[in-house]
């Protein structure tokens, strides 16, 4: 686990996910030095409430299951001027923010966020949810991903996130492949982050290759032309033509004798994308 800021995300449950107490210590920080604390790339782990009561939660409940949905396990860059985040379908959404001294992030489509908790390794962004007349504070905990612990590589990566790029036309085997690749080391690195955070599940509706998932293995699902996973594509054939270098290359490999499961799938992906990576050319 991550070094802990000295105001910690508690696990407290809300009904919501974890009750976050916050921190007003980014106050001691310049404007400058906030921009740049920043700047990185981040997973949100979890999201949860500030302290709240069910009575006061329940007409909020909608709105914050959606707000989980949409945010929770998800990846998140904060560049110069640039918020990133991804949508269900793995496509990338910018947004123009800017800080509000002291301590809010605004974003150009109207969300503003309040900085709760902020160190070299936490961030914890608080946004004020309303409906009708019941209000809290939804709080959404992140974990920054290091990429020195990476091989240089964090989840914002141009070489991991090939795959989210539409082609343009169909691609060869040599392309299909490098698409391929580049899924499975994004997915490999993302399992290894959420292991390092605070996370104590992942959600397979985040991943898009067509494996089953068990505890000591994964398995290949049959091809489907409307997945996810075949929407990377070009076309079904092109689609086709990525699954079967999957399923060809899938047993190459023993399946990794790691006790951690998240980590076993992670150092699995690795390995198959390399021995794809070798066999195709």
């Amino acid at each position: 686990m991550r070094p802990v800021f000295c105001l910690i995300l508690l696990c407290t449950l809300a009904s919501c996910g974890p009750v976050v107490n916050s921190s007003r210590d980014v106050r001691s920080l310049s404007p400058k030095q906030i921009e740049k604390k920043l700047q990185g790339s981040w997973l949100i782990y979890k999201v949860g409430t500030r302290k709240a009561g069910e009575a006061q939660l329940e007409p909020l409940q909608d709105t914050l299951n959606r707000l989980k949905d949409r945010l929770e396990l998800t990846a998140v860059t904060i560049a110069p001027r640039r918020f990133i985040t991804e949508d269900s379908t793995g496509r990338l959404q910018q947004q123009a923010w800017q800080l509000l001294p002291p301590d809010m992030i605004g974003l150009a489509g109207g969300e503003v966020f309040e900085i709760a908790v902020l160190s070299d390794s936490t961030l914890a962004l608080s946004l004020r949810i309303d409906q009708k007349k019941a209000h809290t504070d939804a709080l959404l905990a992140c974990y920054r991903v290091d990429a020195g612990k990476h091989e240089g590589k964090d989840l914002s990566h141009p070489l991991l996130n090939q795959w989210r790029q539409p082609p343009r036309q169909a691609e060869t085997r040599a392309q299909i492949a490098s698409r391929v690749v580049s899924l499975l080391r994004y997915d490999a690195l993302y399992l290894e982050v959420l292991n390092s955070s605070n996370s104590d599940y992942f959600n397979t509706r985040k991943f898009h290759l067509p494996f089953s998932y068990y505890n000591g293995g994964m398995g290949m699902k049959a091809f489907d032309p409307a997945s996810p996973f075949a929407a990377l594509f070009y076309n079904s054939g092109d689609a086709r033509k990525a699954y079967e270098l999957l399923k060809e290359n899938f047993n190459v490999r023993p399946y990794p004798r790691i006790k951690n499961y998240m980590l076993a799938y992670a150092a699995f992906m690795k390995d198959l994308a390399a021995v794809i990576e070798l066999n195709v050319h």
